[in-house]
């Protein structure tokens, strides 16, 4: 059996890599964060794969309402700026909890 990162770069064999910000795999479910369509099911060696696709804003939308969406995949395949804006965007929601919290405790 293939592993992770594997299943993940031989999928993004079949789309437009070039486009793609981010990629990451959930059991039999490949997160694709790409600014051009992808195909909603790719096969990798036989194992069938839905695709859960983002353009890179909506992502970004979807994130800030709930970050499991990105913590919940094992990312293998990133463009660093943009995974610099994701992380970003990650720590800022975080501060912006604990800020609340600690208002909550006054």
């Amino acid at each position: 059996m293939m592993e992770e990162k594997e299943v993940v770069l031989k999928a993004l064999e079949k789309v437009d890599k070039w486009y793609v910000q981010l990629a990451g795999i959930k059991g039999d479910e490949l997160l694709i964060v790409s600014q051009k369509e992808v195909p909603k099911e790719i096969e990798v060696e036989g194992r069938k794969l839905t695709v859960k696709h983002y353009s890179p804003e909506e992502y970004l939308t979807v994130i800030t309402k709930d970050e499991n969406e990105f913590r919940s995949y094992h990312v293998y395949y990133f463009v660093k700026m943009y995974m610099r804006k994701v992380l970003d965007l990650l720590a800022y929601l975080e501060v912006n909890r604990i800020r609340i919290d600690e208002r909550d405790l006054l």
